[in-house]
């Protein structure tokens, strides 16, 4: 299947301009935007990470820094007490840190490969916004009397939407995660994929065998279980939108652990035909059931948006979303209830 621009046409007015400042931290290139924007009252920083698409570059999420910082700005011109900043880099083996630029395409475009190229980037990614968390303080903050980084959000589009799942559930320091059409659940998405591509380890055994084939190795599996958030909760087994109790114990002490008190908005296309809906959806089933019920005292937020008509791609709904969703998080008001 063809790879859409999630990001082709997504702005239809150009955004406002915005600074930029990019810095050479532990080898990986990384523009930070907003520096020059911050109020000389600002005290404490808020950061965004911009995780970009699939056979993007950290440039393409620019707009997106631009439209999240002038829409604080604006919100918060009589205190300017809490800055934002956002902070874009390339995923491995893209852009500035391409090696193999087959690795980074899908099974009908020729890479064999495609699972295990695709999920060692997205864990890749949000390893890399753990290691600039915490270095990036030290590279433009260096008064002792200057404002601090005292909260992490963070935003993926396409292939960075599956890497800001991993960083919701596996950084602590990341209290708000905005994903844009991707999914926590790779082994459904990939399962799906070998579906529609017709792979032999798909067809033998109408999927049966997907799992652990030489398109999915068991290794891999391994990996997913370790780091994906339906892996961690539920690893290979079925998930379950009402666990029973004894079950509810188990995922409880995950859920404290990994997301407790945490806010996140998932927007999804109702014509996604590359990351669709329906991968998500058992996932985000349970993850709506158990917040809004058994797992109500965990305070975790979650707000899930379909946006009908809408296929792989940023749409004009998503974008305004987001930015009413970064701001709500950085005012600390209650943002409005969940759209199912």
């Amino acid at each position: 299947m063809a790879t859409p621009d999630p990001l082709a046409n997504s702005h239809t007015t150009p955004p406002p301009p915005i600074s930029s400042r990019t810095l050479h931290i532990a080898g990986i290139l990384t523009t930070v935007y907003g520096l020059e924007e911050l109020s000389e009252a600002s005290k404490s920083i808020s950061c965004l990470w911009l995780l970009h698409p699939r056979l993007a570059t950290k440039q393409t999420m620019q707009a997106v820094a631009a439209t999240c910082i002038s829409d604080w700005n604006r919100r918060r011109s009589s205190d300017r007490t809490v800055g934002l900043i956002a902070v874009a880099f390339d995923q491995r083996n893209h852009g500035s840190r391409e090696v193999t630029p087959l690795a980074n395409e899908a099974w009908r475009s020729g890479n064999p490969t495609h699972a295990q190229d695709m999920f060692s980037v997205i864990n890749g990614t949000a390893l890399d916004t753990s290691l600039l968390i915490d270095h990036l303080g030290s590279y433009i903050f260096h008064g002792g009397d200057g404002p601090v980084i005292e909260q992490n959000l963070v935003m993926g589009i396409s292939l960075g939407g599956h890497a800001a799942w991993q960083v919701f559930f596996n950084e602590p320091r990341v209290s708000a995660a905005v994903i844009i059409i991707g999914c926590p659940d790779y082994m459904r998405v990939m399962t799906d994929r070998a579906r529609l591509s017709k792979l032999r380890s798909y067809t033998k055994a109408d999927g049966a065998e997907f799992l652990g084939s030489t398109d999915f190795p068991n290794a891999l599996v391994a990996s997913v279980k370790k780091w994906d958030p339906r892996g961690i909760l539920f690893g290979t087994s079925d998930i379950q939108p009402y666990p029973s109790e004894s079950e509810q114990k188990y995922l409880r002490d995950i859920l404290d652990a990994k997301i407790k008190g945490k806010k996140v908005l998932v927007c999804s296309g109702g014509a996604d035909k590359l990351v669709p809906y329906h991968c998500a959806e058992p996932f985000m089933g349970f993850l709506k059931n158990a917040t809004s019920g058994w797992y109500k005292d965990g305070d975790v937020y979650v707000e899930d948006i379909v946006y009908p008509g809408v296929g792989h791609a940023y749409s004009s709904g998503m974008i305004k979303d987001t930015t009413r969703f970064v701001s709500d998080i950085l005012a600390g008001s209650s943002t409005k209830a969940s759209k199912i």
